[in-house]
């Protein structure tokens, strides 16, 4: 199943858009997105709409560096509660740890990964951000972000890119009034131990924990609503084959049965009705093509008889297979 991603902070590109003179309402609309949907609280799109919508960007704005503009334009409210958790973390790295741990809420196919070394704290970013534009902005509001907890005084030791310089280079090193390194392994900035480290008065437990528990209910919405879509993509795939069960799609999904049914169950849903509902589905689609019979349409859907598949339709619809082709 695709990955989805928090369509909110993509009004920070709609800022940058405009601070380079474009008409970013044009922009968005074509890739079926207005203003109302950024606006949304929770609204997500998939990973395929928003690399639309990167291309697009990169591809309008001349400047490689355009990804520094980045914090110019972001807000804590852009990453939903986890910007308001992050906040009101005791430390830096309370709030980088809490980064790590939610960072599904902002793309599904995020990761940020913590490592203690003898420099200090390394915060590598998920290479699923493949314009190298999009990764200095990605870093560089991840140091804007520690910076408003902490002080705009604080520097990294070190930044890492993976992608190669760039002519504008200079201004990776304004920003991070840091070392930068280009064509690097991974793409990650270190902060000194004492820093992360440090108790800061702005941070609020109660607070944190509030937003926590939020984060929390809405990756377990999400994580339901992907078990869903995802037994019915694998029923999709098992289907021609004939003999679908949910054993072969706990298979197809690399988890036990009981590992899927537990998650079925959390998803307020089962197996049979998911089946159910990809049949229903699939058989409107081919009835509507003349050129299959409805015994063809039955083997297809995995019944082994036409009357099986004769009484499910009716059982869904409370007409037969046979009158809609009538």
């Amino acid at each position: 199943m695709d990955a989805t991603h928090l369509l909110s902070p993509t009004d920070i590109l709609w800022k940058i858009l405009e601070d380079y003179g474009h008409d970013a309402e044009s922009v968005f609309l074509n890739e079926g997105i207005d203003r109302e949907m950024i606006s949304k609280p929770g609204m997500r799109i998939s990973h395929a709409k928003a690399e639309g919508l990167w291309d697009k960007v990169a591809g309008l704005i001349e400047d490689p560096c355009f990804g520094l503009r980045g914090p110019k334009f972001w807000h804590p409210s852009h990453f939903n509660a986890l910007g308001y958790a992050w906040l009101a973390s005791s430390s830096l790295r309370e709030a980088l740890v809490r980064a790590s741990r939610y960072a599904h809420i902002v793309g599904e196919d995020r990761e940020t990964r913590l490592e203690n070394t003898p420099e200090g704290l390394s915060i590598t970013l998920s290479d699923s951000l493949k314009l190298p534009p999009l990764m200095d902005l990605a870093m560089s509001i991840l140091i804007s972000a520690c910076r408003l907890n902490y002080g705009e005084d604080l520097n990294p030791v070190a930044v890492h890119f993976i992608h190669s310089k760039p002519h504008c280079a200079k201004e990776c090193y304004s920003y991070f009034n840091a070392p930068v390194m280009f064509n690097s392994e991974s793409d990650k900035l270190i902060l000194s131990a004492d820093a992360v480290d440090k108790h800061l008065p702005t941070g609020n437990p109660h607070l944190a924990k509030i937003n926590d528990q939020y984060i929390i209910r809405y990756l377990a919405e999400l994580d339901n609503d992907n078990i869903a879509q995802r037994v019915k993509g694998a029923i999709i795939d098992i289907l021609p084959s004939g003999g679908v069960s949910n054993e072969k799609v706990a298979q197809k999904l690399n988890m036990s049965t009981r590992t899927l049914q537990r998650k079925l169950k959390t998803a307020h849903t089962t197996f049979r009705t998911l089946l159910d509902e990809v049949r229903h589905e699939l058989a409107e689609n081919y009835l509507q093509d003349s050129t299959i019979s409805l015994m063809e349409i039955a083997f297809v859907l995995g019944y082994s008889e036409y009357s099986s598949f004769s009484r499910a339709y009716k059982s869904w619809t409370g007409i037969s297979p046979s009158e809609i082709r009538n």
